[in-house]
Order: C-alpha cells, then structure tokens, then sequence
C-alpha cells in the first residue's frame, strides 16, 4: 500500500493522515515519475492502526545528548543521570527485561536471582536496623492482636540495578576486572557508536517482541546524522552495519523486511554506499518573482540511466578519491595534481570571497571528466572543468594505423584536440585553431535542468609573444617568465651566496635563462614535461614558494588567465546565487 501525507483543515495541521495512491501511477512503474500524485476528489484517509501494523517507524535524532551527561557522571551525587549508552541500556531492560520476583512470566534464572538477592538484602537490612527497631517497638500499641514487630521487604527490579551513573563501565584488560573506567571517560565517538548500535538492536527486539501482536512486515528505521564524532573508517562502514543490526536474525522471519534511511553530511557515509542508494537533497534557490527557496530529492541510481560501466568507473573514482563534491556548493575539476595543489592557493590570494564557499576539486582529468556529466546535470552545482588542450597530430605507423603523436603549438595545420572532455563534452569544436580564440558560447555549458559549467583550456599569451600553452605548467612558465628568470639571480640573505635551484624547480629556471626566444622556450619546455620530468615534485616546490615566500605570494607569481578568468565566472555563480554583487 502506498500512502501519501494529507493537507487538512488548520484545526488538524499537526494531525498525520495516510492515502491510497495509485501503484500504476507510481515511480516503480515509471522511473522517470517523480511528482506528487494528486489524490481523487472524497478520497478518505485510510486508519493509522493498520498502517501501523505493516510499517514500524522508528527514528534516531541527531541530538542525543552524546556528552551531556559527563559532569554529572563525575558527581558523586544520588542524582547523577546514567550515561548515554547506560541510559539506551536502562530502556531497553524496562521495556524487555525488568524482572520481579513476584511476577511469572520472565526468565526463571534472573526470577532467581532477583528473589536471592533480596531475600539476602532484606535480612541485612533488618540486622543492621534491630537495635533501633528495639526501641521504637516498646512503643508498640497495647493489645495482643496488633502489630508486635517491624519486618522489612525490599523491592528489587532488573532496571533499578542500571539507573546510576557507572552502570556502564569499560575494561581495557580482559584479566583485570577491576580496573575498569566509567563511561564518561570513553571517547565520545566510543560512547556514540555503541549507543546507536545499542538503539538499532532494541528496535529490532521492540519489533519482534510487539506487544499488540505479530512483527510489522516493514521495519523503517531513520538515523539523523550518526557521524559526530565517528572515526572516517567507521562511518564507511556505518550503514552495511547498522543494517545488520537492525534485521531479524531468525530463520523464522525471512519475510520481513528492513531499511535503514540515513540523512548525513559525511561524505564517508555517502560512499560507504552504491549511487543506486543515495538520494541527494538539491537545494533550490529563490527567484526574482518572490519563489521561495525549496529542495528536490535526486535519485543518484538514476542519473546515469542504463550506462552502468559509467557509473561504476563513478562510483569507484568517488571511493578512491573521496570527493565531496556531493555537499559542495560549486565544483572545480582539474587535470593533475599540480593544479589541485596550486589552484586553492591562487583562489586564497585573488579570490577571498570565492575561499569562503565550499568548493570540491576532482582531479580527474580531460580523458574521464566527461563521464561525470549526467552527474553534474543533476546536483545543479556550478562547475568549473579546468583542463589542457592535449594538442596531437594524427600520423601512420608501420602497420597503417593511425598513430596520434603530442606536439607543443606551433601552428601546424593538421592539429588535432586530444582531451575527450572538449571533443565529445564542450565545445566540439572542428578546428583546433578556434580553441585559440573561443567565443563565450564555447566556454559555457548548461544543461537541461539549468546547470551551469565553465570550460577553460589554455589560451596563447601575449606577454610571451602569444606562444600557445597546452598544458598547466607551460602555461604557469609562460605567464611568469620574469619571475623564474629572477631565481636564476637569487641570493640566499643568511649566506649572501647565489642559490642553487635543483631538482624540477631548477630545469625550469635553467630552460627560462636559457633560452630568451620564447618560442624555443615553449618547444623546449614541452620536450621537457613529456620526458623524465616528476610534475609532482615541480608542482610541491611552486606551493612550498607561494606559501612561503612573501614576494611570490603577494601577487610576484600570476595566475594564469584562463584559471583567472574561469574562478572569476565561478565567483559570479556563486555571488548571484546568494543574491550578492559579484
């Protein structure tokens, strides 16, 4: 049965009502049906009773109240509440295993054991009282019939036993007992992970052990935000556990069914799970004519539709990766690691405004970006894809086959795009010359749901006689030729002596001086990067003298234009989506 949530009068707005939907109407019938289905006029609410008898709810908040109780667990006050698995623990055995001696219709061993123990008490207690007992008895009422003597029964139930503050304790050593530490002094992600998988575990026995009959055959259980304070590798493990946790385990209750609906801000949570499981709350923003800001829930499964072999390369990059582009507001892909390291440090000194979002960088690269696409349509994000141009010329080998061979730009006239993303994504353009001089269409990509993103590929430089860049680095050399040059006349100021650059840092340095004619520069340059050279190491130096060096930081090494001017459409975006002034 489906139901649908009712719009009643105002007098019963906080009042749950339940629909009949139309199966055949339905998303499993048609995937791509994702609006409310409209309900037939006199349509009667169906009773919450028997709704209830085939779906049991239950519901974890995200405030539990994970450490709240640790200055009263230090108390040595009667008072102190229980901890927060002690407390889980102490509803649990109430609800399950609250034994009395005088009741029949639990365990007959706790039964024992609770009878023992307070017929012990109550004989210690009566000893330890008699001398005062004595005295007030020969006060006792004149008759033989009345009372002559004072007896004492206690009263001891299973859950009185747990309701202070150490009921819970930890031992670090299985052969010391003793040495054991209250729960207060476990780590928070400790105590939070045992009292969720503590809360998962009493409501499946609350399940099972129903007492108005037999178990719902659906169990929806919702967990708000279990990540605080949860070590990474157990959030991505945290929902295949808690499932575990929360399904029937006997053979007897095969039929029934289990889902666990988790609503999270961990990125480790979220690829802990196949995209067919998540659903990505996409915010919408408000418009000029007073539409209020809402949300749309996106079924990830579905974004890729039947290409499953794009999904899975997806699903594994997001693993090894572990991008959080999922709660980002705007997304930057790159080529390489140079830019992931170099990029955020131009975005911290020209952009402050544009530091202060949440931007997700992918390092993914021309040859696999273009796979993300039905993914970026959907979240609605603006994007940034900040690629190189992989400029190549199509040659025969011995065998007749087409051999396609990277040059640097000089021209040539049978210049072929090599990067996938530009050829089959955006721009597509035919003739490798019109990459050189783009048009703003040919920049820009939107989607059919209105998403927006910005290409940027490398554009000849004027101030190094328009030589025509194909990658980061050439392109990062190029636009600072005087900067690199400088480094061949630094001093170091303790020693007063010439340093020396080595290592990546210093075969540019050297090309740089070298060779003045610019054009020879950029040839030499792309024999360079395309032999033995570790653009890691290059890329780590360039941080280490933006970081530190004042004089590269404040403005000295500039950001190449076509990143500037890709950040500064991306700082737009994000500005006019805020209603700011960009």
């Amino acid at each position: 049965m489906s139901v649908k949530s009712g719009q009643n009068p105002p007098a019963d707005l906080r009042r749950i009502a339940a629909y009949r939907l139309d199966p055949e109407k339905g998303p499993l019938e048609n995937k791509s049906r994702r609006g409310l289905q409209a309900l037939p006029p006199g349509s009667q609410p169906v009773d919450l009773l028997h709704l209830r008898k085939l779906i049991r709810v239950d519901f974890v908040p995200a405030q539990r109240g994970l450490g709240a109780e640790e200055d009263e667990s230090r108390s040595e006050s009667a008072n102190a509440k229980p901890g927060l698995f002690a407390s889980q623990l102490l509803k649990f055995v109430r609800q399950h295993l609250n034994v009395a001696p005088s009741r029949h219709d639990h365990r007959e061993d706790l039964v024992e054991a609770i009878a023992k123990a307070q017929a012990d008490l109550d004989s210690s207690i009566y000893t330890a009282l008699q001398p005062a007992m004595k005295d007030v008895e020969i006060l006792g009422y004149p008759g033989l019939h009345d009372p002559q003597q004072f007896h004492f029964r206690t009263r001891i139930q299973t859950a009185d036993l747990l309701a202070h503050s150490t009921a819970v304790q930890y031992s670090l050593d299985k052969t010391a007992i003793d040495e054991s530490l209250p729960e207060h002094s476990i780590g928070l992600g400790y105590q939070n992970l045992q009292s969720l998988s503590f809360m998962l575990v009493s409501f499946r026995t609350g399940r099972l052990q129903d007492p108005q009959g037999t178990p719902s055959a659906v169990h929806l259980v919702m967990v708000e935000e279990p990540e605080a304070h949860l070590h990474v590798q157990v959030q991505r493990n945290f929902s295949t556990n808690a499932h575990r946790l929360i399904r029937p385990k006997e053979a007897e209750h095969h039929h029934l069914r289990s889902q666990l609906l988790i609503s999270t801000h961990s990125s480790h949570i979220a690829h802990g799970d196949r995209f067919t499981r998540l659903r990505y709350v996409k915010r919408i923003a408000s418009t000029p004519n007073d539409t209020k800001p809402s949300t749309e829930i996106v079924n990830l499964g579905d974004t890729f539709g039947d290409d499953t072999q794009t999904m899975t390369f997806a699903e594994r990059y997001f693993k090894v990766q572990h991008t959080d582009l999922l709660f980002a507001d705007a997304a930057i892909f790159v080529e390489g690691t140079a830019e992931r390291m170099i990029i955020p440090l131009f975005i911290e000194r020209g952009f402050p405004e544009l530091a202060k979002k949440y931007i997700s960088f992918l390092d993914i690269g021309g040859s696999h970006a273009h796979r993300l696409r039905p993914l970026v349509g959907r979240l609605g994000i603006p994007t940034a894809i900040i690629t190189d141009l992989d400029p190549v010329i199509p040659t025969k080998s011995e065998n007749g086959r087409t051999v396609r061979t990277a040059v640097s730009i000089a021209g040539q006239a049978d210049l072929e795009c090599g990067n996938e993303t530009l050829t089959t994504w955006h721009p597509r353009l035919a003739d490798f010359q019109a990459y050189g001089t783009p048009r703003p269409t040919e920049l820009e990509w939107t989607s059919e749901t209105g998403t927006k993103v910005r290409f940027a590929w490398q554009l000849p430089i004027t101030s190094a006689g328009n030589q025509w860049p194909s990658t980061f680095e050439d392109a990062l050399v190029l636009t600072n030729i005087d900067w690199f040059r400088s480094l061949d006349s630094e001093v170091d100021e303790t020693t007063g002596e010439k340093v020396k650059h080595r290592g990546t840092i210093g075969k540019v340095v050297g090309l740089v001086s070298d060779y003045p004619d610019h054009s020879e520069l950029l040839k030499k340059l792309h024999e360079m990067l395309h032999g033995n050279f570790s653009k890691g190491d290059f890329s780590a130096t360039i941080f280490e003298r933006i970081l530190f060096d004042p004089r590269s930081y404040d403005q000295a090494l500039a950001c190449p234009t076509y990143i500037a001017e890709a950040l500064t459409w991306l700082n737009n975006q994000l500005a006019a989506a805020n209603g700011e002034t960009p």
